[in-house]
């Protein structure tokens, strides 16, 4: 970790000293709490090269200056934590890689990171998916790729492949027929009550949709009938037989909507640390909180299970010692609800030191959002291909940053972080609304009319709303090789 940037310096003045002060106290801390929550207060008495630390973690909108930049301390905060793991899945990193660049020096030449292009599309989010690892616990195999589905396997999100009805399409209603009265979420934007959520609406019986621009495709090889003159005949009973193979072909820009893939593209790289090799998908799952949405997101899960799932028994014939696993972001509502079920299927299981964890990984708890789940294939297949690796986890756990980092309420008892950033929240607010200003002159306005930002909130967009999760899986399996070997 290079810490030299925090050394007073003489042309410091007392803003920079005083947040240097508090960042050198703050990282002292955080440093003491993660090695307490990953070793116990007795310690470790384990051997640390035979055990890896792999982590997930949602880094809220990073960057963003949703609510200001983030503080220079807040990216010490950040390299702190993940410097005590080994391999981290990072979701919610920006087309920006600035943030993560910064957070790369702070960590060190031990250390590097694989990432991305940024997923396209609203769903997408700009996105990209991101690895950090420390090169002297893991190496990185050379192999690394998105995942994307074929045809067959697409997803099939409910509000996908609309038909645009501006491109030559006509809805058609039974005379003296409406849809009647409906009920959905709306807000107020300049002035008019718009929709918050796409809303599906099934039409009343004898309800039509016509066209205009659509054409016939009849494809090569269709028995067809010719005149005398050599025309084709498509009309009557050669018309109705030809049509049976006949496909519709849509005016361009018709059919709306994402191609039926992942809102944002799931990443794959092999690694392996000691003798253990291991596939690492990492994901952020479409959230859509709405009942179309809520499918799309489980439809998500199960897909990747299945193609990981196919991927991996394919893979035991090749290198039988390599484990898949899946970690990220699943939006999972919780240990109860069908996306956790999702999860655990295609023979992928989230370890049962992470399944006993009672609370979830978002701030306040709530959510079992993050996971990390692997593909649990029989061990007599593994050892069929003489392969003596597996998946053993010594410790899991989630740690909560925010007992020593922006503390409030019971974590700072005399509001001692609270009061310190009060001042920096109204100077990045104010910062802010004269940015709008420039952009925006009416939105600025009522920007400024807005209450003061809270804190609670704030303190997000310095740290995250996600809280790291992860487990310590055991790497050396030379004993049980040793022994393998020893009895042929």
């Amino acid at each position: 970790m290079f810490y030299y940037k925090l050394r007073a310096q003489a042309g410091d003045d007392a803003t920079t000293k005083a947040w240097k002060k508090r960042c050198i106290d703050r990282l002292s801390a955080l440093r003491g709490a993660l090695r307490e929550h990953i070793h116990g207060k007795e310690g470790s008495p384990r051997d640390e090269k035979r055990w890896l630390r792999l982590a997930t973690w949602n880094i809220r909108e990073f960057p963003s200056s949703k609510y200001g930049a983030r503080l220079p301390e807040s990216y010490y905060y950040i390299a702190e934590i993940l410097s005590h793991f080994d391999i981290i899945a990072v979701q919610e990193v920006r087309e920006d890689l600035t943030g993560l660049q910064k957070v790369m020096r702070i960590l060190g030449p031990d250390w590097d990171f694989l990432a991305t292009d940024v997923t396209e599309g609203s769903g997408g989010n700009r996105e990209r998916m991101v690895f950090v690892y420390n090169k002297h616990k893991a190496r990185f195999r050379n192999v690394a790729g998105e995942l994307t589905l074929a045809g067959k396997d697409r997803i099939n999100y409910p509000h996908e492949g609309r038909l645009s009805v501006a491109k030559g399409f006509q809805y058609v209603l039974p005379k003296g027929k409406g849809f009647g009265a409906k009920t959905a979420p709306t807000k107020k934007y300049r002035g008019k009550q718009r929709l918050v959520d796409d809303l599906v609406v099934p039409p009343p019986a004898g309800s039509t949709i016509t066209s205009t621009k659509t054409s016939l495709v009849i494809p090569a090889k269709t028995e067809v009938q010719v005149d005398k003159k050599g025309n084709l005949v498509l009309s009557g009973a050669a018309l109705e037989a030809a049509l049976t193979k006949a496909t519709i072909k849509l005016p361009g820009g018709a059919i709306v909507g994402d191609d039926l893939q992942f809102a944002r593209t799931p990443y794959v790289v092999e690694f392996q640390s000691a003798w253990f090799k291991f596939i690492l998908c990492t994901v952020h799952i479409y959230y859509g909180s709405d009942d179309v949405g809520m499918e799309r997101r489980k439809s998500e899960i199960r897909q990747l299970t299945k193609f990981l799932a196919a991927r991996a028994a394919s893979e035991i014939d090749s290198d039988a010692e390599s484990i898949f696993f899946v970690l990220g972001d699943f939006n999972i509502v919780d240990k109860k609800h069908e996306t956790w079920k999702a999860l655990h299927t295609n023979g992928f299981e989230v370890p049962e030191e992470l399944r006993e964890i009672p609370e979830g990984s978002n701030v306040d708890r709530s959510k079992a959002y993050d996971q990390i789940a692997y593909w649990t294939d029989p061990d007599e297949r593994r050892a069929e291909h003489g392969s003596v690796s597996k998946v053993e986890v010594a410790r899991a756990d989630v740690f909560d940053f925010f007992e020593t980092v922006f503390r409030m309420g019971d974590d700072d008892p005399d509001g001692v972080d609270e009061s310190a950033y009060e001042p920096v929240m109204a100077q990045q607010q104010a910062h802010s609304a004269k940015a709008s200003k420039k952009t925006n002159k009416k939105r600025a306005k009522k920007k400024s009319k807005k209450a003061a930002w809270k804190y609670k909130e704030w303190r997000t967009f310095q740290m995250s709303d996600h809280l790291p999760m992860w487990i310590e899986l055991r790497t050396d399996f030379a004993d049980e090789y040793l022994e393998l070997i020893g009895k042929t």
